[in-house]
């Protein structure tokens, strides 16, 4: 999917931009996955995940949308999730595999989740959104594809295989 054409300067953070631009860009990483408010305003929350998508896409992780990250908010490929733990997390499981999935979750926009180990009952409900959020059966547990969708990215609409 080609980008629509960036118009400089980047969208950054402070103070909190809201240029129509940020709107268009905040709904094309909701698109791709990302649990980002799509309000028209670049503030705190869309500098952290510009960041954080930057990283993962091998760009300057400054958190501002400059033409590149802009460009690669439409054409970056997919992250690739780890392998799955061999069984389904569920509340009550402690150890690197909830902490990982934790980790990705906040990177990814559902942030004030404890990235401590413990999956307890912040991380269920937590995970009950992400599945929620990404068509999956509602069962507060991490089974393979929960754990999958943690990092991969939605194809956008109208975007070609």
């Amino acid at each position: 999917m080609t980008a629509p054409e960036f118009h400089p300067p980047a969208l950054s953070f402070p103070p909190i931009d809201k240029r129509p631009e940020v709107r268009v860009w905040q709904q094309q990483l909701r698109d791709r996955g990302w649990h980002i408010v799509v309000d028209g305003k670049f503030g705190e929350e869309s500098r952290r995940l510009c960041a954080n998508f930057e990283m993962e896409h091998g760009l300057p992780d400054n958190g501002d949308v400059d033409k590149n990250t802009w460009n690669a908010t439409w054409t970056a490929g997919s992250t690739k999730a780890p392998p799955a733990p061999d069984h389904v997390l569920k509340k009550g499981d402690k150890g690197d595999n909830v902490r990982k999935w934790q980790r990705q979750v906040n990177n990814r926009g559902w942030k004030d989740l404890k990235v401590d180990g413990d999956f307890g009952s912040q991380t269920e409900t937590i995970c009950k959104e992400l599945q929620e959020f990404k068509g999956l059966p509602v069962t507060g547990k991490i089974d393979e594809d929960t754990w999958k969708e943690a990092w991969l990215e939605k194809v956008p609409v109208g975007a070609g295989m």
